[in-house]
């Protein structure tokens, strides 16, 4: 049975096959499969990547490659590979990023048996071994505490969403805003009324390169 769910996930030119893999191992092996994982892409990909996408699309049915190259910028690749799926839900994942088995039922059933139009969770970021993660992104879990961050601190995990396909295009989308397309996209989701929650849970493990935040520096600033 078809559970309604679309997996949205970019590729970049830079990402691991490995961790690709892995990705999308994590993804077929949900309790909740998904009715179809989209992989989407804007660059010229190195052979490794291709012959990895073309791979995983040949042997699940359920998978398939959008190439967008006149997308530029994460935002408009994202805002891209949204209008191209096809199911009410989307479960955001990148490309190294592994989902806990549980994780597209239990936030499938937020979206459908409340208010919510977005929810997502706490997120494990670890360096190398994803058995052992090095710390844990916690987020705020109530509506009215996510609306309370929103205007100082990003509030919700991106890889970790799943989400109200309409509601969210019915608020305008992504759009280019870089190191910041999902703060950009939350914020304005709120403003236009839809309801989040994040689950109490980690569902979602996250490779990182190191252990400097990611959204830190001065060009973040």
């Amino acid at each position: 049975m078809m559970s309604g769910i679309s997996v949205l996930l970019p590729v970049a030119v830079t990402s691991d096959t490995a961790g690709l893999r892995r990705a999308h191992k994590s993804i077929v092996e949900q309790t909740a499969s998904p009715s179809e994982v989209v992989f989407v892409t804007n660059q010229s990909l190195t052979e490794d990547i291709e012959m990895a996408i073309e791979d995983l699309v040949s042997t699940h049915s359920d998978s398939r490659h959008e190439h967008i190259p006149d997308a530029s910028g994460l935002g408009d690749v994202l805002q891209a590979g949204l209008k191209r799926c096809s199911e009410p839900f989307v479960a955001r994942m990148d490309a190294d990023d592994i989902s806990e088995p549980e994780r597209f039922a239990d936030q499938q059933t937020v979206l459908t048996d409340t208010k919510a139009d977005v929810v997502g969770s706490h997120l494990a970021e670890f360096h190398g071994d994803p058995e052992h993660p090095e710390r844990t992104r916690e987020v705020p879990i109530t509506h009215d505490e996510i609306s309370e961050w929103m205007s100082w601190r990003c509030p919700l995990n991106h890889p970790t969403t799943m989400f109200d396909r309409e509601a969210v295009l019915s608020a305008g989308g992504y759009r280019d805003f870089p190191m910041m397309e999902d703060w950009d996209l939350w914020a304005r989701c709120l403003s236009a009324g839809l309801r989040f929650r994040n689950l109490d849970k980690t569902l979602v493990r996250a490779q990182i390169d190191d252990l400097i935040d990611r959204r830190g520096g001065l060009d973040y600033a």
